[in-house]
Parts: structure tokens; sequence; C-alpha cells
């Protein structure tokens, strides 16, 4: 079924899909064997045809607790050109909406630092105390190779993760000899949206460089009912990545970013006209070193924002304007090392260490005008040091468990007197323990499987927590994992579910509820997801997904704020080969179970929000070579509906209103590559 070819660059280049949409991860052991049992690319494609469709509309877990999926495959709805968005599109997650781009996703309920969100495995943070900048704005999903999502605290290699990780990677390229080879996207839609990505990538077996760009604008979008909504955004971004490989077993790569935008916001006063970034990283990897150490890996990482916002640039110009410009600096390094003392043992073993400093300035009036000649004020420095160890054991060619602990020294340092009400120079640190076990198991006589397991993720706050009360002590999450995955010839269908108790969780309190704008509280939180594709024929294929969480706040006998309602997909997908279509129902149930005034750093509950539904449809053509041509129609009868997880801002009012979803909106879009 091709869930073995190596490399989603292959996967990238060629614009296909996988089984369902998603490329499962294999194992070391596994992508080995894989290697010299890969298929052609004719193989390849005549049997993803047969079994899936060309535009992703419901993504299939590739395990119950991990999802992978290529970034370049066209989606359905067409999701906008950031992180957030196409987050939004696997089962499970919930989008913050802010204007046209960079919402804030939340896994299972949980967003903002309780989502670690990694870029070929470096931190990049926002600036923006109300979370103007969340990471997944400055995330450009067509410039990675694929998406990894780890569900729940099942993995200690990258960082805490009580939601989740989600890492956005760049496969590593292999030649044979010199090679060139690229890859264009191009898109066109209502409300003048534009798009364009595109990429060259030159090589042979001593060395390649990597040339990455992307660019992406829209208007103001109108909803179901005509209303314009201030949402305007561009933005664009630029990456080199050059590499030198002076054997088969020896890699160094210099990786240069940059990247910048504006947005307009429809949930506060300001607007985001400055969305600056400039990341560096060095990668030295190094395999086969002995018989029992297969690889060590060295990355270092610096990310620099510079973010501004203002209430003139992008909007009428008030009486009194406004500006703030805060920048974050952040720092790290990481050393990881794959171990394999035995061959049914596989070792993961490293430590990293990371360190971000805060900075924000204000101006009000005339002086706006020279806000880039004054300088930024520190306000806040953290510091994370980190241990890990991660085992997998297989018992049998049908057992295997997974367990690994990890151990951070966190340190928190105000400098800024009145940050979170502190005075400057007090610090706070302390030490985060993390941990998890796991065991799978494979039928033998069916295509069926099934894992358990049990984790904890302690994390400490993070600034804008600290921001609010800097007096807080760590959240901690225990969560049994369970799940199952069916791979047959014609179905696949998988089933997670999650239970979880929520110590010390940080609730944010809008301003005047309550003395402080933050606390922490006990919580319990469970839920499933579970999602199928059906393949009635080799033409014909139906698929869905459901995702339900309910949380509650023990302390305060009330609902958790901020918890997404139930919502299921259904699709009915056609590929000949020639051409292809299908069409979306996304339905969401009624959320009634708030705490108004109450939520995260990214949202507050502000009133119920009523269940929806929602249909799209696309058709497309495959062209000569890698290309295809895809049109589609999302929110087809035009309905009128918003999320649940929005933004109450303190300006705006408590119970502020909320933004309406995109009405019909119609796109054409080309993909493909060449040689």
């Amino acid at each position: 079924m091709g869930n073995h070819v190596s490399g989603g660059l292959l996967a990238a280049m060629l614009c296909l899909p996988a089984w369902a949409g998603e490329v499962p991860v294999a194992g070391a052991e596994e992508r080995e064997e894989a290697a010299s049992n890969e298929p052609t690319v004719a193989e390849l494609l005549q049997a993803r045809l047969a079994l899936s469709p060309v535009v992703v509309t419901a993504p299939i877990m590739s395990d119950p607790y991990r999802v992978t999926t290529d970034p370049r495959q066209p989606r359905l709805p067409l999701p906008a050109h950031d992180g957030g968005s196409y987050l939004k599109s696997i089962p499970g997650f919930a989008l913050s909406r802010k204007g046209g781009t960079s919402g804030d996703p939340a896994l299972r309920g949980l967003g903002g630092s309780r989502l670690n969100i990694l870029l070929d495995d470096a931190t990049v943070l926002g600036g923006c105390g109300s979370r103007m900048d969340p990471p997944t704005a400055y995330v450009y999903p067509e410039a990675f190779d694929r998406i990894e999502v780890i569900k729940g605290p099942q993995s200690v290699r990258h960082g805490v993760a009580a939601a989740g990780v989600v890492r956005f990677d760049r496969e590593d390229p292999a030649f044979e000899g010199p090679t060139q080879r690229g890859y264009f996207g191009a898109t066109v839609g209502s409300f003048d949206r534009r798009d364009g990505t595109g990429e060259v990538l030159l090589g042979g077996q001593g060395g390649y460089a990597r040339f990455i760009g992307t660019w992406s604008s829209r208007d103001d979008y109108r909803d179901g009912s005509g209303e314009r909504i201030h949402s305007q955004y561009e933005r664009w971004s630029g990456s080199l990545l050059a590499g030198w490989t002076p054997d088969e077993d020896t890699r160094v790569e210099l990786g240069i970013e940059r990247s910048d935008g504006e947005a307009a916001y429809d949930d506060r006063m300001m607007d985001g006209t400055r969305f600056d970034r400039s990341g560096y990283s060095l990668r030295i990897v190094r395999k086969d070193i002995t018989p029992w150490l297969r690889e060590l890996e060295l990355l270092l990482f610096r990310n620099d924002v510079d973010h501004v916002m203002d209430n003139y640039t992008l909007r009428e110009s008030p009486m009194m304007p406004m500006v703030r410009f805060p920048d974050r600096r952040t720092q790290g390094a990481r050393l990881v090392g794959r171990l394999q003392p035995a061959d049914d043992l596989v070792v993961h073993a490293g430590v990293d260490w990371m360190r971000n400093r805060h900075r924000d300035g204000m101006l009000r009036g005339p002086a706006v005008v020279r806000f880039d000649e004054t300088p930024r004020a520190d306000t806040a420095r953290f510091t994370d040091a980190g241990a890990f160890v991660e085992l997998e054991r297989s018992l049998d060619d049908r057992r295997k468990t997974v367990w690994g602990v990890r151990i951070d020294r966190s340190s928190s340092r105000a400098l800024l007197d009145g940050f979170g009400g502190a005075a400057a120079g007090q610090r706070q640190s302390g030490r985060q323990l993390s941990g998890f076990a796991r065991y799978e198991h494979r039928l033998a006589d069916q295509p069926l499987a099934f894992y358990a397991g049990l984790g904890r993720a302690e994390r400490a706050p993070d600034y804008w927590e600290r921001e609010r009360l800097f007096d807080l002590g760590s959240e901690v999450l225990t969560q049994l994992d369970a799940g199952a995955r069916y791979r047959g010839r014609r179905l696949s269908a998988t089933l997670s579910l999650f239970y979880g108790k929520l110590d010390d969780y940080i609730l944010i309190i809008a301003p005047g509820l309550e003395p402080a704008e933050a606390r922490s509280v006990d919580a319990t939180t469970f839920g499933a997801e579970a999602d199928w594709r059906l393949a009635l024929d080799e033409r014909f294929s139906v698929g869905g997904s459901l995702a339900w969480v309910r949380s509650d706040n023990d302390s305060d006998g009330r609902p958790l704020a901020q918890t997404p309602p139930l919502e299921a997909t259904f699709s009915v997908d056609y590929d000949d080969a020639h051409w292809f279509g299908g069409a979306l129902l996304r339905a969401v149930a009624r959320q009634d179970r708030i705490h108004p005034g109450y939520g995260t750093i990214y949202s507050l509950d502000t009133t119920p929000t009523p269940g929806f539904a929602v249909t799209s449809f696309y058709v497309g053509r495959h062209l000569a070579g890698r290309w295809t041509l895809t049109a589609g129609l999302d929110n087809v009868f035009d309905r009128r509906y918003a999320e649940h997880l929005q933004r109450g801002a303190a300006e705006l009012g408590a119970l502020a209103g909320r933004i309406p979803e995109p009405g019909r909106t119609a796109w054409l879009q080309l993909k493909g590559a060449f040689e």
C-alpha cells in the first residue's frame, strides 16, 4: 500500500496522497526494510489513486496517538496560509480565530504552551502579550515536507507535551548523482486570495542547496450574511538550507530563514503590522558511529521575532494613535543519540537547552512615528534545561513496549517592575518531571492493533501566564491514552480514547472578575477521536471523523472554559486517475458548557455557541507529468456561523461578539513538481 515509502519529500514532489491522506511513521528497522522494497513511482501512483483522494478531506491517523500529513497536498476546505489553519483540519484540533490568519490552535481543548510547536525541532515564540502572534503565525506549512502530531503525553523527546507535539519537518534529501528538482504551487480564490509557493533543490552526493519561498495574501472576507470582516493579511517567507554530505553517514546543514507580514484582527482594537522573523540553525548528524551507536545529532538554533501592532495602519486612524512593539529572542541547543544495544531495543537519549528573552515598548499620540527609534524595555527572561531517555523494546514480532522519562529545570526572572505583580529581579525556578509508558499489540491473523499508554507531563508557566500572575506553580497532566487501529484491504479505521487529570491547571481570568488574572485549579478531561475510510471500488471512497472532549473545572464545580464542542465530518471522494472530485460535510454541535470570563491565554468563554453544518465541494484533473489542477467551493450554502473558541477581549468587553467564519468561497489551485 505504499506505507513504507521513504521520504516525505517524494510525496511532496509527487503531490500524491497516502492511504486516507496520511503517511504512517516507520521505525528505524522498518525504514531500512522499506528501502530495499520501495515501489516504483508508477506502482505508487496506481496504488494511491485507487485507495484515497488527491484532496485531503478526512485525515486518517497513522496511529491512535499519531498523525502525519503532507502540507503540500490540497485540502478541503481550503485553509489559510499559516500553521494553525492547517492543524484545524486534523481531528481533535480547534482554532481560536482572530481575523484571517494567525489563529491559536488547541488539541483536545488544550493550547498555548500545552501544545509544543516545533519547526525542524526548533522553537519559535511570539512577542505579543495578547497572543497576536502565536508560534503558528510564523509557520508557512508549504515550506515543509510533512507535519507530525503526537497526541497526549506519549513522547519525551520533543520537550514537555501535555496536549501533544506538532512538528513541522523537512526531510533530508538524498541523491545518487547531480540532481535538480523543484515544486510549485499557486492558489487564487474569493476575497482576492492569492498564494504562491516555490522550491528549487540542487544537489549531488557531496552536498545540496534548497531554496524555498512562499507568499500569501487576502482581502477582508465576507461572512454568510455578506458582512465584511476585518481580516485582510499579507505574508511571505524565504528559506535557504545548505547541506554538506562528505559521506553517506555525515550531514552538516545550515539553515537561514526570513519572513514577515501584516494582518488585520477583528477581535481587538489593534492590528499586526509586522511579523518579522529571522531564524538560524545548524544541524550536524553522524550515523553508524559504532554497532550500538546508530546516530548522533546536534542542533543549534536561534529565532528573533520583531512584532509591531498599531491601531492606524490597517484601519481608520483614531483620535489617539497607539503602537506597541515587543520582540522575542529564542535560542537553544539539542543533542540526541539513537542507540541500539540489542536487536530488539532502540534507545533515544539526549539533552536540550533553551533560553528566551522578551522586551516590550509602547507609544501614543504623535510620538508613534518614532517607534522604530525607541528602545524596548526588558520584561522577562526564561531558561529551561532538560534531559530525557526514551526506549522502544520489541517483545516479539507483534508486541512492543515504549517508555520514557524526562527531567527539566526551569527558571523565570522578571526584569520589569510590575510584570505579573513581581518586582524587577524576582526569580522563580523549579524542577519538572515527565514520563510515559506504552504497550502496543498487533494481532497475528487480523490487520488490527491495540495500544494503551499512561503519561505524565509537568510544565512550568509560560510568559503569557506569568504576565498575569508571576507567582504560579507548575501544571501537571496525568493521562491514560488507549486506542485501536484497523488497516484492511478496503477499510482503514482508528479509535483513540483518553482520560486525564490536571493538577494546578492555570486558569486565565478576565480583568475585574477576580483579584488576580490567573490562578491554579484542578480539572478532569476525557474524550475520543475516531476516523475511517472505506474504498468502495478503485474510484470511489467514503470516510469520516469524529472528535469529542469534555473537561471540568473540579475546583469550581464548573465546566472547564474554552472546551471545543463535538465535531464530525463525512466525505465522499472520486478518482479515476484522470479526473477527481468529492464533497465534505462538517457538522459541529452546540456548546453550552461554558464558564463566562474564564479561559486560556488565547481566548475566554463568552456565550453558548449554536451548532452548525457546512458543506464543501472540489473537482480536479491530473495533468501531464506530476501536476494537478483543483477547483473548490467552500461553504457552498453560504452559511453564517462562528466557531466556539474565540477571544473575549477586555477592550471589547468580557462578552464580546464572535467572529463569523468566511462565507461561500471559490478557489482554484495548481500544484506540481518538475525536474
